[in-house]
């Protein structure tokens, strides 16, 4: 979902923008698990999509549920050229991590190298919370019902394109994007 928000945040996708979605057939696949309950669910594991608006942007989203703690963002423009990336963990994470295994063995991995993120979300929702600043740069409750909106339509979409023996969900393997203007602005 939060490869959804950032498309909805800077690509100006929202379910009444979405011109055209294609599916990555050769990277995408779901699978059928029991859960804790017995209830099996099915669901993406991995999956490559591209989305053109009808504003002419165009960004692709690839993600791997099992692919490792290592996300990227990359931007290339037209013609494919990368413009920009940005990966994560980078060096000073992966030390964090290293430190917050040994102080919290169990918890999952993906806290470790998201926690200098969870602890700036939270500093700046409290400050609104407690003196009506703006937290700046947050994702706003617009933004998550957009992204959300975006999920439940795509889920339909892409298991239909994928067909039943593909079709799911996401850990972030990497988010291409065609269009650098609002990236760059950042």
């Amino acid at each position: 979902i939060h490869e959804l928000a950032l498309l909805a945040s800077f690509y100006d996708v929202s379910v009444d923008n979405i011109e055209s979605v294609e599916a990555d057939k050769d990277f995408s696949s779901m699978q059928t698990l029991a859960g804790p309950s017995g209830k099996e669910w099915t669901d993406f594991d991995k999956i490559k999509f591209t989305i053109k608006t009808k504003t002419g942007k165009e960004v692709s989203v690839q993600a791997d549920r099992c692919g490792g703690d290592t996300s990227y963002a990359m931007v290339s423009d037209a013609d494919g050229i990368e413009l920009f990336r940005h990966s994560m963990p980078d060096e000073e994470d992966k030390a964090n991590v290293s430190v917050l295994e040994v102080k919290y063995p169990g918890a999952m991995p993906y806290f470790f190298s998201q926690d200098p993120d969870y602890i700036t979300v939270k500093e700046r929702v409290a400050k609104l919370c407690a003196t009506g600043e703006e937290a700046k740069e947050i994702a706003t409750i617009d933004i998550a019902i957009a992204a959300l909106s975006v999920a439940e339509y795509l889920t339909p979409v892409l298991r239909e394109k994928l067909g039943s023996e593909n079709a799911g969900s996401s850990k972030v393997e990497g988010v291409v994007a065609t269009d650098p203007a609002k990236v760059a602005s950042q």
